[in-house]
């Protein structure tokens, strides 16, 4: 089997397949009372903490010279169980550690927040989607989101006073995406993460997954031909991350614009939502968000009918 897919080709590339969509079981999970896993735990020498988010379960052990880290993801894209970080009476798992990070003298507290990808994400819908010429359409696709891990790391700088200051040693996916290549060739794009989503048109009918993010996407089509959109490049980088007070994870919305000489602009727009906060700025300088548009306009996909 060729690691391309047939359909690669004409204004962009893909290098491997697209994800398979998860058969959905017979019975759905109920989503937890408390959606939110992210937090703080602070453990003695010894001692181990576990969570979990949607599919992934982390243990950590709190060591006198070092944390350990354990992280497993099962295959059911599916689960929506959401446990907070919390000290347990469990031992650590008997697999080696995932990953270790040693210090003269552990610091004794973890923080754990989440994270949207470190790439753009390309959204396939699962069926079939035509924008009409002259119509607006709102699409609510959702992503896995990262676990960042955290610890107070003490700095020394030239002559200055020593500085604590709050540091990312890790980010784990919680489910990860299949990585696509997305650009007209393999020498002009860029590397990204793939995902297939229903597209809800309705925010009523998208499920409450504690380990991904939903985004609206808003895509204009002023040109006089209908839209068949296949792939949709949401550039995760650029957008900020919030929770609402339901607990659900959300970004900030982009908009697609199809202008009548099939140009296409992207502008991701600030949203925050009602009784939300946020929990993590973009990654991207917001400096480099005037950039956005011609970046990423290319490679915004759309079959013109």
């Amino acid at each position: 089997m060729s690691d391309v897919p047939e359909e690669a080709g004409g204004p962009h590339l893909e290098t491997v397949e697209a994800p398979v969509v998860d058969p959905k079981p017979e019975a759905v999970e109920p989503a937890p009372t408390d959606p939110r896993w992210w937090g703080e735990v602070t453990l003695a020498v010894g001692k181990v903490a576990r969570w979990r988010a949607g599919p992934s379960t982390v243990h950590v052990e709190r060591r006198a010279s070092d944390w350990r880290v354990w992280h497993a993801t099962e295959g059911d894209a599916y689960v929506v169980a959401a446990d907070r970080l919390a000290a347990v009476a469990d031992d650590p798992p008997e697999s080696a550690p995932t990953l270790r990070f040693s210090f003269a003298d552990s610091p004794d507290t973890l923080h754990v927040r989440p994270r949207l990808a470190d790439r753009p994400v390309i959204v396939r819908p699962e069926s079939p989607l035509v924008v009409p010429p002259g119509e607006t359409v709102t699409l609510y696709a959702s992503t896995p989101v990262w676990m960042a891990l955290k610890f107070e790391v003490r700095r020394t700088r030239r002559r200055r006073a020593p500085e604590t200051d709050l540091t990312v040693v890790a980010e784990l996916p919680t489910a990860r995406p299949t990585d696509t290549w997305f650009g007209p060739n393999t020498r002009v794009g860029e590397l990204c993460y793939a995902v297939r989503t229903a597209a809800r048109t309705e925010v009523a009918d998208l499920p409450l997954r504690p380990h991904r993010a939903v985004t609206a996407l808003t895509v204009v089509n002023r040109a006089d031909t209908p839209l068949d959109v296949t792939r949709i490049e949401v550039p995760m980088p650029f957008l900020a991350l919030h929770v609402d007070g339901r607990g659900r994870l959300w970004t900030d919305a982009v908009r697609f614009e199809r202008e009548p000489d099939e140009d296409t602009t992207v502008q991701p727009v600030a949203f925050t939502p009602d009784g939300g906060e946020q929990l993590a700025e973009p990654r991207t300088s917001p400096t480099l968000s005037q950039t956005l548009s011609r970046t990423v306009s290319r490679l915004f996909k759309v079959d013109p009918r």
